[in-house]
């Protein structure tokens, strides 16, 4: 690594974390209405939970381009602030926009065409096969007119103003989950109400997030007619690999499963229950990381090439401080935890069981997502999915034959804690990844300067 004076350090740390608590608060609020959508459909009946249920797949996938593109646009709002050309980020959004109305359209076309042979794909019930098909289409269109939301939030953020973009978060998140709950128990309309509540939310929130714009130094009306072809190159080295890290968790998860349903439904649904209770978990990590990100590029833009350094290992340090914590707290904690959400003995058991073998193991694991997220948002996006496939990959050869050898599903979750510390390694890879930025960034300054 490299020296720190200790004033510096204190600064960054604070940097980094008046950025990450309001990332986390928009976070939490989001994975708060998700499970709050899912209990709301619950008090609906089996049959609206298994509909969206099978929808889970093509949400992911609508996920994954959102998340890219949000990203892409965060970048260069960071960059933008650094280099102070507010004027930038309006046009650069809207250049984005319109890539994704493109993409968008032929994602939509493709799901509505394919629908009917996704019924059979996916063993959907007879009697729900119309229902799915229909509740697809409307969904999947509706989700993918949440970009304008995404684009004035990650726009908001990247440039600092991390407070109006969580105002903008809740306000969709609240849009989604009331209509959700109004509709679809208030009304009556059952399960048709989430498509309506997505439209709602992406419609209401691009409005809400123009207002927010309005209120900054942002606002350039004018500048969204210019286009902006660097967006190509940006999405390339950033959106696609963080895309790709979606289907690379997606093929880790299904595989585990795989392996897993070995040793019967509880050691399944246990970790289904421990993967969920982790979501929250590893979310504190993944926000360090993007407040990190956000410095870094930020100071990219203003062409402050050493102090990216300073950044990146004040960023590490505060989030292994976090997650020393962290760690602790849910290994004492792990058995009761397993039992308030595990609900069924067999389960909670399951869920207490891995838990108890993973948890002091965050403390690497949290300092892994961070530095992952820093390389993903600053250019290093192939090696993270890279480092991302040889882990997953890892866990799951060495879970799968540790499980074997001792008969039961213990041996899979100790091999996920040992392949959890062996990425220890991944914190230095990214301090690198900075450092070569940092180099190539000082020597084109440097060569500018005398020419």
């Amino acid at each position: 690594m490299f020296p720190l004076a200790a004033h510096k350090r204190r600064g960054v740390w604070r940097t980094i974390s008046g950025l990450a608590v309001p990332l986390f608060v928009a976070g939490s609020l989001n994975f708060a209405a998700q499970l709050g959508i899912i209990a709301i459909l619950g008090r609906m009946g089996g049959e609206a939970i298994y509909v969206r249920s099978l929808y889970q797949p093509v949400s992911l996938i609508v996920l994954a381009l959102s998340v890219g593109f949000a990203v892409c646009n965060q970048v260069a709002a960071a960059i933008s602030k650094g280099a102070g050309r507010p004027q930038d980020v309006m046009s650069n959004a809207a250049s984005l926009a319109r890539v994704w109305l493109g993409l968008g359209a032929a994602l939509y076309l493709g799901l509505a065409v394919a629908a009917p042979s996704l019924t059979g794909l996916l063993h959907v019930d007879a009697g729900l096969r119309d229902t799915f098909a229909s509740f697809l289409r409307w969904t999947s269109a509706a989700s993918l007119l949440a970009v304008g939301a995404e684009l004035c939030a990650s726009s908001l953020r990247g440039y600092g103003y991390v407070r109006q973009a969580t105002v903008l978060v809740i306000w969709t998140a609240t849009v989604r989950i009331g209509l959700v709950a109004g509709l679809g128990l208030g009304a009556d309309i059952g399960i048709a109400a989430v498509p309506i509540a997505e439209a709602a939310a992406g419609l209401t929130g691009l409005t809400m997030g123009l207002v927010l714009l309005r209120r900054t130094e942002l606002w350039h009306p004018p500048t969204v007619r210019i286009w902006r072809r660097e967006v190509f190159t940006d999405l390339r080295r950033i959106g696609v690999p963080i895309a790709m890290s979606f289907l690379v968790l997606s093929a880790y998860n299904l595989a585990v499963i795989g392996v897993l349903g070995n040793y019967g439904e509880n050691a399944v649904a246990g970790f289904t229950v421990a993967s969920t209770l982790q979501s929250v978990v590893l979310l504190p990590g993944m926000v360090l990381g993007t407040a990190t990100a956000i410095t870094i590029n930020q100071q990219r833009g203003a062409g402050e090439w050493r102090r990216i350094r300073e950044s990146m290992r004040g960023g590490i340090e505060v989030t292994v401080v976090t997650y020393v914590v962290i760690a602790a707290l849910v290994w004492s904690l792990h058995d009761p935890l397993a039992r308030l959400i595990g609900g069924d003995a067999g389960v909670a058991a399951a869920t207490g069981s891995y838990l108890g073998a993973v948890a002091l193991t965050y403390a690497v694991q949290g300092p892994v997502l961070a530095s992952l997220t820093v390389m993903e948002e600053t250019g290093g996006g192939f090696r993270a999915i890279v480092l991302n496939a040889i882990y997953f990959g890892l866990i799951v050869a060495v879970g799968a034959a540790a499980a074997h050898a001792v008969g039961s599903a213990d041996g899979f979750y100790a091999a996920v804690a040992y392949c959890n510390l062996i990425g220890v390694t991944v914190p230095l890879i990214a301090v690198r990844h900075i450092r070569k930025l940092s180099a190539r960034g000082s020597a084109a300054q440097a060569a500018v300067a005398t020419g």
